[in-house]
């Protein structure tokens, strides 16, 4: 009897792993973040769903910073980049992204301390992106029938659009083997 129950119960485990192991495509979480990060921004810039503003070219990023990024593409550089922690993480804020983009601030002979980013370059990208139907709002109604925004998330176009380069990045990754 017991042997009987010994093979009942692996097969069902041969089962539930195979279910679990049955991978249906590839994500963003398949593919290096960098590589990920590239191809996006260039979908970004491509299909003009960003627009350049005039400040970008003078803007810090943060307050840490001695200049400005010497890559004059950097705003959709940070855009892919914003929208991969949106894949990542579920639902983002302005605030939690700041703190994410933050480094140490360094001081001369003084100890450093930690600064967070700009919040104005993650706004303007965050609603671009909004703009362009790849991000939307996460509303919450509390008790007294007031829809609270409490972040960000990425639509189902935004996903299913950085899906689809995740795709075409692991497909050139297998074809360089």
């Amino acid at each position: 009897m017991s042997e009987e129950w010994e093979s009942s119960a692996n097969l069902k485990m041969d089962i539930q792993l195979a279910i679990l192991n049955a991978h249906h495509g590839t994500t963003v979480k398949d593919v290096p973040a960098r590589d990920f990060i590239e191809a996006f921004a260039k979908h970004l810039k491509k299909g003009n769903r960003i627009k350049m503003p005039e400040w970008a070219v003078y803007y810090k990023t943060a307050c840490f910073k001695d200049l400005a990024p010497y890559d004059p593409d950097w705003l959709y550089v940070r855009a892919a980049s914003v929208a991969y922690q949106l894949y990542m993480r579920g639902k983002v804020g302005v605030n939690t992204l700041r703190k994410h983009y933050g480094s140490k601030q360094r001081n001369g002979t003084c100890t450093e301390h930690s600064r967070i980013a700009a919040g104005k370059c993650i706004r303007y990208v965050l609603i671009e992106l909004e703009r362009a139907s790849l991000v939307g709002k996460i509303t919450y109604e509390n008790d007294d029938g007031k829809n609270l925004v409490i972040g960000k998330a990425l639509t189902k176009k935004g996903t299913t659009d950085m899906d689809r380069i995740a795709s075409q990045i692991a497909k050139d990754m297998n074809g360089k083997k």
